[in-house]
């Protein structure tokens, strides 16, 4: 069995050591060794320990006054430690690259990068080179990670849980994961990480979605929740997003998060072994399953919707799209209340995702839906991402009797504003928090059209649900929604969790109650007030070196050319800065239509956000005026990758 960092070592070791020690003398040069015949590898061992012990001393801190690094022993029986293997805390460099390693992991408010295998045993010295020994840039999730998370979040859920610690109660902890097939050495890991603190279990609940995790921990059923998943990113990534009773982790809560796992790694790395796994197809803990808790719920809010009876969407013919994610189990609800799910698709979960990786915004995914919808006729299509908490949605725009046509997305400021009209009938002039990055036309229909509130915040669905929060709070406003143009969306009466589901469930409803009525129409029929621009597209701009540095640097730089272009001399005709904006630069440039650069909160690009009347108008007002300004930009030209421009 192979002992925690935190245990002693065994008293034959100490006894050892001890010894050693005893026979180094300490002079004012350094510690001398006396000559011990042996092996050179116990030599450079003891040398080792005298050179800890002296870095230890605040007059060795930093090596010897002139600066060079110290020597120790007599002439004949010097070692020398280059400067750079030893520093005033006694930190190794590869110990340096693990510590870099994890703090590179945060985005945001999760835990994400490429998944980088290691070997099960042995030192970590493994970890290390898998860490460096790779051509990608981007940060690497190792399982050493995932466990050192596991064991950080384990202490900061114990903390939050004072009442049980004191009680001697057991902590419980759940870990849900994506289809990916690397999920399970993660997922191994972090339970591992959680169950090497004392007082807290680690419950396996397999295939989840994200918003079960936090939907778990509010029901009581766990005190913490970590989901591993890497959303709509490609297959070879993976990430950890983290749950408890109070809500999903902050920016700031990740930052307490790595602290914590830097020193269970700094643990590890002074034991000198990797941490205890199973292996492959393994996760070595409790196993649950909380899901059917889950979709009872979402099923009860189903029927709460429509107005009750057993089986209230009889009549409704609907296709979902679950993208051989987490999301699948919702066809089951649907089928179980009435609708027609005969023709929904891709509902075995698969982490190879044959199709592509599930993404409601993905051109191919909603044109694949789409066709499904067109070959059935059906009322509704519903796509979910791969953790199921982001959606979109396909409806008909001409609905008939007995005939539905011309299907078209719902999605970014669509969906938005359609949710806005249920929240208009259900909670007249409340709030609406939305991302930097929805349209002007959305703005002047939630505000001038529906009577409500729009706030238009940063781009980040922690950001738009923390802002709701605190407006709700704070009494200033009653915000009933936060919500981004990617379909991250959280309401007040489900506790603000971002919830693809629950989006759907509210979607669904909505469908439901119109079916019913006489009238009866396509849902697009409620939002045609909404002015919408012919030309909407996001440009692309890949930061050549792959670093987020290089990529604040050149943001920074562009962004402040922008600026200098909407006034003075250098005025671009038509543009006019909007200085409410609170994320990147946005610029109006008349009629409705405007442009927005900012750069990617997970990865090295620079995006251009443009709509307009014509492809030929955005040309002449946004393209040709940025060419023009950074062609003599040797900075951005040979920084950025601006053929997408061109």
């Amino acid at each position: 069995m192979i002992p925690h960092p935190h245990q002693p070592k065994a008293p034959s070791v100490m006894l050892l050591l001890l010894v050693v020690l005893m026979a180094i003398v300490p002079t004012s040069q350094g510690f001398v060794v006396p000559s011990i015949s042996g092996s050179s590898y116990v030599r450079r061992a003891i040398t080792l320990h005298a050179s800890t012990a002296a870095n230890k001393d605040a007059s060795f801190s930093n090596g010897a006054s002139d600066g060079t690094a110290p020597s120790y022993g007599s002439t004949s029986d010097q070692f020398h430690f280059p400067a750079t293997e030893i520093d005033d805390v006694n930190t190794p460099p590869s110990f340096h690259k693990l510590s870099a390693s994890l703090k590179s992991l945060k985005s945001g408010s999760d835990i994400r990068g490429q998944f980088v295998d290691h070997q099960r045993t042995g030192s970590l010295t493994s970890v290390i080179h898998s860490i460096i020994d790779r051509s990608s840039s981007m940060p690497p999730l190792t399982p050493l990670a995932a466990y050192c998370f596991g064991a950080s979040f384990a202490n900061m859920v114990k903390q939050e849980c004072v009442d049980k610690v004191n009680d001697d109660k057991l902590i419980k902890i759940c870990v849900g994961l994506d289809p990916r097939p690397h999920g399970v050495r993660l997922a191994d890991a972090f339970a591992r990480g959680v169950e090497g603190v004392e007082g807290v279990q680690a419950v396996y609940n397999g295939l989840s979605t994200t918003p079960s995790m936090f939907e778990f921990c509010r029901a009581d059923l766990c005190d913490g929740g970590a989901m591993i998943t890497a959303s709509h990113l490609p297959e070879d990534r993976n990430g950890i997003k983290l749950f408890t009773k109070s809500g999903g982790y902050t920016k700031a809560d990740i930052d307490t998060l790595i602290i914590g796992a830097i020193r269970e790694a700094r643990h590890w790395h002074d034991f000198g072994v990797l941490p205890p796994t199973s292996g492959d197809g393994a996760v070595d803990c409790t196993h649950v399953d909380f899901m059917p808790h889950y979709r009872n719920r979402l099923r009860d809010a189903i029927i709460a919707e429509v107005g009750g009876g057993d089986k209230p969407l009889a009549g409704l013919k609907i296709v979902l799209n679950a993208g051989n994610g987490s999301g699948y189990f919702f066809n089951d609800i649907l089928a179980d209340l009435g609708a027609d799910v005969s023709n929904s698709f891709l509902l075995t979960p698969d982490g190879t995702f044959p199709s592509g990786v599930p993404n409601p915004e993905s051109t191919s995914m909603i044109a694949e839906t789409k066709s499904k919808c067109e070959e059935c006729c059906a009322d509704l299509g519903i796509l979910f991402d791969t953790d199921a908490d982001r959606s979109g949605f396909i409806l008909p725009r001409t609905v008939a009797k007995g005939s539905l046509s011309a299907y078209e997305p719902l999605n970014r400021n669509r969906l938005i504003a359609l949710l806005s009209v249920i929240f208009s009938s259900s909670s007249p002039g409340c709030t609406i928090v939305t991302d930097s990055v929805t349209s002007e036309g959305l703005a002047k229909f939630l505000t001038a059209d529906l009577g409500l509130e729009h706030v238009r915040y940063l781009k980040g669905y922690a950001n738009v649900i923390g802002k709701a929060v605190e407006i709700t709070e704070s009494g200033h406003g009653n915000a009933e929604m936060a919500i981004e143009t990617s379909g991250h969306c959280a309401m007040k009466e489900n506790g603000y969790l971002d919830d693809g589901t629950y989006t759907a469930v509210k979607i669904v409803g909505l469908l439901a109650r119109t079916y019913k009525t006489a009238s009866g129409g396509s849902l697009l029929d409620l939002i045609s007030g909404l002015q919408e621009k012919a030309e909407e597209n996001e440009l692309r701009m890949n930061v050549l070196d792959g670093s987020l540095e290089s990529t604040q640097d050149l943001f920074d730089q562009f962004a402040r050319m922008i600026e200098a272009h909407t006034e003075g001399q250098n005025k671009v005709e038509g543009w006019e800065l909007d200085t409410e904006n609170l994320e990147g630069v946005r610029v109006r440039t008349g009629g409705g239509g405007f442009f927005m650069l900012r750069k990617s909160l997970h990865d090295p690009l620079i995006s251009l956000q443009i709509e307009g009347d014509s492809t030929d108008e955005v040309r002449s007002a946004v393209i040709s005026p940025i060419l023009d300004m950074i062609r003599g930009d040797n900075d951005i030209t040979n920084g950025l990758d601006i053929d997408v421009l061109c």
